[in-house]
């Protein structure tokens, strides 16, 4: 289960839209059309699959400390 989330940027108005599942953890959501990080949460929708493809791909330095991290 997953929920998409459009944000509304409050600098330009854009309106974009995000996975849940797909935002960065520790990280400022920020609009791609201006870099503002001023944003509300426009609506919000329950999807209940999720693919693989909806999910970000780590880099390869996430992948490195998560397997440290499993090492240990």
């Amino acid at each position: 289960m997953d929920i998409e989330i459009d944000f509304e940027c409050r600098e330009c108005g854009w309106v974009f839209g995000r996975s849940f599942l797909a935002l960065e953890h520790g990280k400022a959501l920020k609009c791609p059309f201006c870099a503002g990080a001023s944003v509300t949460i426009r609506s919000e929708t329950v999807r209940e699959e999720v693919t693989e493809t909806d999910l970000p791909e780590p880099s390869l330095g996430e992948r490195l400390t998560v397997m440290s991290k499993i090492k240990l």
